[in-house]
């Protein structure tokens, strides 16, 4: 049994939050981290120093999830994930985390970054700041970028994932030639089946169903803690889903699937 559990997180606290940046480039501002398309970026003018920060509207809020989706950042990128009471930077903030960026085992960037922290933390201030000299672009470039308050399904749903790998390129085939390419962003699905869940865990399910649909993106983790961004995606159902009654309010929930989005 893995020691993870699924983690859903499908609202973001710095969607009404008040969005301002080191730098923009026209047509590429700020508030695209806000859009709920995750392919709408943001592009700074540089990439040395460079932040987006954001103040939340209802005062100080807490946040235990922070994803950040479509960035262009390499590996030796500086990324800070920093929380403060002021809008003041420079005399320290309350809170300074420093975010990796993932690679696969050949080397290459994840383009996403997920981020749980070991405990809830709550401020009114947020900044994500970034340094990457390396990189070979001249501006950096992040999409979607949440930060909420997860919910964890009392059981535990981790174990029995299949993870697809998918390629929706479009290739022409002549034989005994190499064809053409249409070539598109790959990305994975989960999907799993549960048996024997009891009344109470597929009511939480259903509200979680209810909340988001087909239609509204939200982030998905199965393992928060082990593999934060690798096992992390900004997903959707697929398909509504059944529940096969069984004996004494027992359940089975039939396939479902999520579908990564980028």
């Amino acid at each position: 049994m893995c020691a993870d559990k699924v983690r859903f997180t499908t609202k973001s606290v710095l969607d009404s939050a008040t969005v301002s940046a080191s730098s923009e480039t026209a047509g590429l501002p700020a508030t695209n981290v806000q859009d709920a398309l995750v392919r709408r970026v943001y592009r700074t003018t540089g990439k040395l120093n460079e932040w987006v920060q954001f103040q939340a509207s209802g005062g100080p809020t807490t946040v235990n999830c922070v994803f950040i989706g479509k960035h262009n950042f390499t590996k030796t990128a500086s990324i800070l994930w920093q929380g403060n009471s002021t809008s003041d930077w420079a005399s320290g903030p309350a809170l300074s985390v420093a975010l990796s960026v993932a690679t696969d085992a050949r080397g290459a960037v994840i383009p996403k970054i997920g981020y749980y922290p070991a405990a809830a933390q709550t401020h009114e201030f947020w900044r994500l700041y970034v340094q990457d000299s390396a990189n070979a672009s001249v501006n950096l470039e992040m999409g979607r970028v949440m930060a909420g308050r997860y919910y964890e399904p009392t059981r535990n749903m981790r174990d029995g994932f299949t993870i697809g790998h998918n390629d929706p390129s479009r290739i022409s085939m002549t034989a005994g030639r190499q064809g053409y390419a249409n070539v598109k962003p790959r990305y994975v699905t989960f999907s799993y089946s549960v048996f024997d869940m009891d009344e109470a865990t597929m009511d939480e399910f259903i509200g979680l169903f209810n909340e988001v649909g087909i239609h509204t993106a939200f982030v998905m983790s199965l393992d928060p803690d082990s593999r934060p961004t690798h096992n992390t995606i900004y997903c959707q159902f697929t398909d509504s889903f059944n529940q096969d009654q069984r004996i004494l309010r027992q359940y089975n929930l039939q396939s479902v699937v999520f579908q990564e989005k980028n």
